[in-house]
């Protein structure tokens, strides 16, 4: 269970309470808070309750929570189309099932990209000289076949808009380059890019009681978190989305 805070009192002794409480050295906990809030104080304890009650006594806005509940897009709905509709839309799966949302149920919209790594095995083949062949041939072969293998890793960046909702049907996920944006109708341009800002940009105008977050896009917001056993990216969304949930 990991303990996440996501606002400090304005006191100067704040962090070094934060850090008696969590069993820290001051520099530790410190460095756990730094940044951009929300963060995580405490990565496994087994009393996050506990810990998280203490922090909100001491004026914290803290809740504790366990990694295998963080959602992830196998539970979420990865959205490949959109149709608008009266008070609403409908959004089209990768298998082409349509899955109705008020436009009143979203709750938040967050900003963020997720890397994608992709590993490419290359095998090549050359002849090199081979002096022991030459010796035994009498110059007649002189080299030998050598295959090669290498691994090649290339990292993107992906891009998303993550329309939250409220009313305990699943999460939409929208990524760049897996979008069909005809839904924008005359507004759609040709990168990709543009098309999910003027999506985000579409949803602000029709829901204005959900605010758009960017935190998770912002440098060093993922990069800042401890390990735990779930994507990172995953982890940053849920930590943004309980803060606002919780007013913060």
């Amino acid at each position: 269970m990991f303990v996440a805070v996501g606002r400090i009192p304005g006191t100067p002794e704040a962090v070094a309470r934060a850090a008696r409480l969590a069993g820290l050295a001051l520099p530790d906990a410190a460095r756990m808070l730094a940044g951009t809030l929300p963060r995580i104080l405490a990565r496994a304890t087994p009393d996050g309750e506990g810990l998280a009650a203490a922090l909100v006594a001491e004026g914290f806005l803290a809740w504790a929570a366990e990694p295998s509940a963080v959602p992830t897009d196998g539970t979420r709905l990865v959205v490949r189309s959109l149709d608008w509709e009266p008070g609403g839309f409908r959004a089209v799966d990768a298998k082409g099932q349509t899955h109705p949302c008020p436009l009143d149920a979203v709750r938040l919209l967050q900003r963020g990209a997720r890397t994608q790594s992709t590993t490419e095995v290359l095998k090549t083949k050359e002849r090199r000289f081979d002096l022991g062949k030459a010796v035994l041939s009498g110059g007649l072969l002189l080299t030998k076949k050598v295959e090669k293998v290498e691994e090649r890793t290339t990292h993107a960046k992906e891009p998303f808009l993550l329309v939250q909702r409220g009313d305990g049907h699943p999460d939409l996920m929208v990524y760049e380059h897996g979008m069909d944006y005809r839904c924008l109708g005359a507004d759609m341009r040709p990168a990709t890019l543009a098309n999910l800002a003027l999506l985000s940009a579409r949803f602000q105008a029709l829901c204005p009681q959900a605010p758009l977050d960017d935190r998770v896009g912002r440098p060093g917001f993922v990069a800042g978190l401890p390990h735990l056993p779930v994507d990172p990216v995953d982890l940053a969304l849920d930590l943004v989305s309980e803060a606002r949930r919780r007013g913060c």
